[in-house]
């Protein structure tokens, strides 16, 4: 959005100029040069202006590129952020069991999907392993009990699942407690050579070890 309200701007500036101009900054006027050193100061000005308008579009373009499929933060930083959530001081919902998973992509919701987690109380890491429409996974992660967040590591075993999904590669999951909705939300975030992309991501408790059956 912002790329795209730049270039508006960008070309309003340059609406009288014709595309000679645009590219190398000179300026006529009915057949005539223009000479005088004001005109000349005036087209310089427009060159460099031009000039950087180019790199830094094209700048802004590889940065998106670059952060597409990528979280802002690591999971060490997205864990130790703070919340607005309102969390019950008896509440903990890093319960080691079976949870349920789901995430939207093109267009659609894929899941639930069961995995089974653990989560250790003194490291504060969490490890598991589960099966979805791409594939079989392991997961690996940390969590904080007073943030209620949680940052993942999904990685897929090539070879299991939809071959033509499955790249054996790694999704970076960061989720936060919803306090209403009773689960984990957030984001997916993956970075391959030949995908990337995020979008939205739901965890939620479905039972304990003990209650497995």
């Amino acid at each position: 959005m912002f790329l795209h309200i730049f270039i508006l701007f960008y070309a309003s500036f340059f609406h009288n100029l014709d595309p000679y101009h645009l590219i190398v900054g000179r300026s006529y006027s009915e057949g005539q040069n223009c000479t005088n050193a004001t005109c000349v100061n005036q087209n310089t000005t427009k060159t460099w202006i031009t000039t950087a308008g180019v790199y830094f579009i094209i700048s802004v373009i590889c940065c998106l590129k670059w952060w597409s499929g990528r979280p802002l933060r690591s999971n060490v930083s997205y864990v130790a952020l703070s919340s607005n959530e309102i969390h019950e001081q008896e509440f903990y919902p890093f319960e080691s069991g079976v949870w349920s998973s789901q995430y939207y992509q093109y267009d659609a919701w894929h899941g639930p999907h069961r995995l089974s987690l653990s989560f250790d109380s003194e490291t504060l890491k969490v490890t598991g392993n589960g099966l979805d429409d791409i594939g079989d996974y392991e997961v690996e992660g940390i969590y904080s009990a007073t943030t209620h967040r949680m940052g993942l590591t999904k990685k897929y075993r090539k070879g299991t699942g939809d071959p033509s999904q499955n790249l054996g590669h790694s999704v970076t999951i960061q989720v936060t407690w919803n306090t209403n909705q009773r689960h984990f939300e957030g984001k997916w975030f993956v970075k391959t050579n030949k995908y990337s992309g995020e979008n939205k991501f739901q965890l939620k408790f479905e039972k304990s070890y003990e209650a497995k059956e």
